[in-house]
């Protein structure tokens, strides 16, 4: 079992000329669901016909859609492994949850009768972490952040801001879980997001003008409304796309929108447009479609960057766009999977993922394999040539790179196991708890470990994605496989591997971890 990746292991399978280095985006929506969207490829057709995403489905034709692509369980902990390439256990990143771990209550295990107290652990990643940004950089990339970043600011304080962490252009990002306000509000005359991104959307927040609206295609009983948080980080990008192709360099691009977290509210033509559905429902799926049409605008301002109609200047080819999100859905169910957002079941870390690179990627196609967060820093390096990697020694990825994958969706190759380790609470969606996901014999099988009850359960993913019937005493040689991977991953032996553990009430030291079944 290969528990690091070295920079001969990233070098295997796909090659990139530097001349030919493809500009990377990384489109990320906060809390969108797995089968959210309206894709038939990515969510194998489960998707409510409420979902309506024309631009997802455009990009899915396209590309390439994963159906088994996973996150960690909350946000914060999805966006520091995939800014550090590494799961929490390691010293440099240690983001499990968002706050702290011991969120025990509302409907979970209380604190007085929890047996384990979480431990302490980061909110944000290390500044010493050799981020993926940075890495990019001694690439030869340009890099840029817009929207919600949350792992920087805390007890990091500026040191761990995008900006000082290898980010050239930072727009929005800083320690904010999510937005306070949808819309811009007038204050003294002055057009703000109360509360976002420390006032950098605030030069967007003019209401809709008919000259905006001419050139978006958008309603024009819009004009003179106050302006939606979804647009104006969509005219983010257009003015970072622009600066970021304008160095000459390729570019790195996270575009990390405050969609779809709550509060839940759509621009009223698109909330509009699904009142059939209901209230509240139509504020949720109104909501999704402006992270759709934010799609759309991304792939037009690939097609041309200048926005002056002509697309000689086409910079399409040579861009890479993956979409995904930062962990399960948890505005609706998420059907046929089990559990929302928060939770270690696979409604809480599924999340959909679409790659799309013209002429490279070949369209239409699909790929079962499975795909974990910390996967994308790996992935981009091999993408970017590896022309620099950290240093195993002082940065080691844990992450599988799937740049073949992108080229060659039918590659038999498997993917490591993946693993969890929670080691606190989160109300009732979550305690501590060990997870390992592999395929043995044509099957992917999740097994579990629940310290409170010291006791484990196995699922076939393959046979039953919904986590129903425990099949531990059916398969007793599996869950065994299974246990020991999980050991031997917990008991690496690198200077970097810190995993925490839950502490025991009774004896006020680490639980241990369990014994191999």
């Amino acid at each position: 079992m290969r528990l690091l990746v070295t920079a001969a292991m990233m070098l295997s399978g796909l090659t990139v000329d530097a001349a030919d280095q493809p500009n990377i985006i990384i489109y990320m929506v906060d809390d969108l669901g797995w089968n959210h969207i309206g894709v038939d490829q990515v969510t194998m057709g489960t998707h409510g016909k409420q979902y309506v995403t024309p631009n997802l489905a455009r990009m899915a034709q396209e590309g390439l859609s994963f159906t088994s692509a996973y996150a960690q369980p909350n946000c914060a902990p999805t966006r520091a492994a995939m800014l550090s390439g590494q799961y929490p256990a390691r010293v440099h990143n240690g983001v499990y949850v968002v706050g702290n771990l011991n969120r025990n209550g509302r409907g979970g295990i209380s604190k007085a009768d929890a047996k384990f107290l979480g431990p302490q652990q980061h909110e944000d990643v290390a500044a010493e972490a050799v981020t993926i940004a940075e890495a990019l950089k001694e690439n030869g990339y340009a890099t840029g952040h817009i929207g919600k970043f949350h792992v920087g600011g805390h007890e990091g304080g500026d040191s761990t801001m995008p900006e000082n962490v290898g980010f050239d252009i930072n727009i929005g990002g800083y320690s904010q879980g999510h937005q306070p306000s949808c819309f811009a509000t007038n204050q003294n005359g002055n057009w703000k997001f109360r509360g976002v991104g420390l006032g950098h959307f605030d030069r967007f927040g003019q209401p809709y003008s008919e000259d905006y609206l001419k050139r978006r295609g958008l309603p024009s009983e819009l004009v003179g409304t106050a302006k939606h948080i979804s647009d104006a980080v969509g005219d983010a990008l257009e003015e970072t796309v622009g600066k970021l192709h304008s160095t000459g360099k390729p570019f790195y691009l996270q575009f990390h929108t405050y969609a779809v977290h709550g509060p839940v509210k759509a621009r009223p033509d698109l909330k509009n447009a699904f009142q059939s559905a209901g209230a509240g429902k139509a504020e949720y799926l109104g909501f999704i479609a402006g992270v759709d049409e934010n799609l759309k605008r991304m792939l037009e301002l690939l097609e041309d960057p200048n926005s002056d109609g002509d697309k000689s200047d086409s910079i399409a080819d040579n861009t890479i766009v993956f979409f995904t999100s930062d962990n399960g859905g948890t505005h609706a169910d998420n059907l046929p999977l089990k559990g929302v957002k928060g939770m270690l079941t696979e409604g809480g870390i599924r999340v959909p993922l679409i790659a799309r690179w013209p002429g490279k990627i070949p369209a239409g196609t699909i790929s079962h394999r499975k795909i974990h967060c910390v996967d994308f820093y790996a992935t981009c390096l091999q993408l970017a040539g590896n022309r620099w990697t950290p240093l195993r020694s002082e940065h080691p990825l844990d992450g599988d790179s799937f740049a073949h994958i992108l080229t060659n969706p039918d590659s038999p190759e498997k993917r490591d196991p993946i693993f969890y380790l929670f080691p606190g609470y989160m109300d009732s969606r979550a305690q501590p708890t060990l997870v390992v996901i592999e395929d043995l014999a044509g099957k992917r099988y999740k097994l579990f470990y629940y310290y409170e009850a010291a006791q484990w359960e196995l699922y076939c993913l393959t046979d039953d994605p919904g986590e129903s019937e425990n099949i531990l005493r059916r398969e007793p040689q599996v869950a065994s496989t299974l246990s020991v991977l999980l050991r031997t991953w917990l008991t690496q032996q690198h200077p970097t591997w810190q995993p925490k553990f839950p502490i025991s009430k009774n004896t006020a030291r680490p639980a241990p971890i369990p014994d191999a079944i």
